[in-house]
């Protein structure tokens, strides 16, 4: 169950992405990368082995977006709680 709301919060950030004015081209490449490492990480999951980087990363993003783009880093956050229910 997790696993299905983590890959739907993925998809709704992507969409969030998808609206960010051109000119936060900075904002959608740090983004988008979180939303590939993540996917990644979840085809994966015997590689993902460093967890804690998993979380600091999204950690880092939201602190570096949370100002400019509210919405986005309201989705990471639901990331990391779902994160948390799976144990990560």
């Amino acid at each position: 169950m997790p696993d299905t709301e983590l890959r739907k919060l993925l998809a709704e950030l992507n969409d969030e992405i998808e609206s960010l004015a051109p000119d936060n081209e900075n904002a959608k490449q740090k983004l988008s990368q979180l939303v590939q490492d993540l996917e990644q990480r979840m085809d994966n999951p015997d590689d993902a082995a460093d967890h804690a980087g998993v979380v600091a990363n999204v950690q880092d993003t939201i602190r570096q977006l949370e100002v400019e783009h509210p919405r986005a880093t309201g989705i990471l956050n639901n990331i990391m709680m779902t994160l948390s229910n799976m144990g990560i």
